[in-house]
């Protein structure tokens, strides 16, 4: 039965046969036999190309043969017509000729037109459950799985802008310390100059009062 649901999605791929390739120790040359009906070839495998990977639709094929298999109504239904549809293809290659021929033969078996409609509207319906259940699913994966890497991703940033946020702070604290460093080295020279020049007057203020004083005590001590 995988077949059908190959088939069915297939309907948005696209389908290739790979080539067959000659058996070893064959050649295919201009001019040559070719080679006997009981040398083995091997047999082309369908590969596949478009929106969906080969990986992908072994994935889903082998997903809904099991939805089908759990849904399966007792009895002939849409799903057995389905199965038997692929099994006749290699033999009735005409769709509509198929589904006649198959319709026939499981009519005497108690299948009705209604019965296969009715049916096939259930599996629709089954396919609609298994959607919602899958997107739910998707869902809850992606609050699981992306939304709290979404989270680590904002709360790095944040890290990052509040990071960046002290660089500048620093750097302008830093601006600010060369700034006052440079006038407070001015400031040192202009104070060192100044206190220097105030010592020298000083000292010299200090002789004079001294001699001044020394002189006095000596006309005092004389006079007196």
């Amino acid at each position: 039965m995988s077949d059908f649901f190959k088939k069915a999605i297939g309907l948005f791929v696209e389908y290739e046969e790979t080539p067959q390739q000659p058996a070893p120790g064959t050649t295919t040359a201009p001019g040559n036999p070719q080679p006997s009906q009981s040398v083995q070839q091997p047999a082309s495998r369908p590969t596949y190309s478009g929106p969906m990977s080969q990986q992908d639709i072994e994935k889903f094929t082998k997903h809904f043969a099991e939805v089908f298999d759990k849904a399966n109504i007792e009895g002939l239904d849409y799903y057995e017509f389905s199965k038997m549809m692929d099994m006749l293809e290699a033999t009735i290659p005409d769709e509509n000729t198929r589904i006649v021929s198959v319709f026939a033969t499981l009519k005497i078996q108690g299948l009705t037109k209604d019965r296969i409609l009715e049916t096939a509207r259930h599996y629709v319906t089954v396919l609609e459950t298994d959607k919602a259940q899958f997107e739910h699913a998707a869902a809850e994966k992606a609050n699981s799985e992306i939304e709290d890497r979404k989270a680590k991703v904002a709360g790095l940033e944040k890290k990052i802008s509040d990071n960046n946020e002290m660089i500048k702070k620093l750097t302008q604290e830093m601006a600010d310390a060369q700034s006052m460093i440079g006038s407070y080295k001015n400031e040192i020279v202009q104070y060192d100059s100044k206190i220097s020049a105030n010592k020298g007057s000083y000292s010299v203020a200090y002789k004079a009062m001294y001699n001044k004083i020394i002189s006095d005590i000596q006309k005092l001590t004389e006079i007196i």
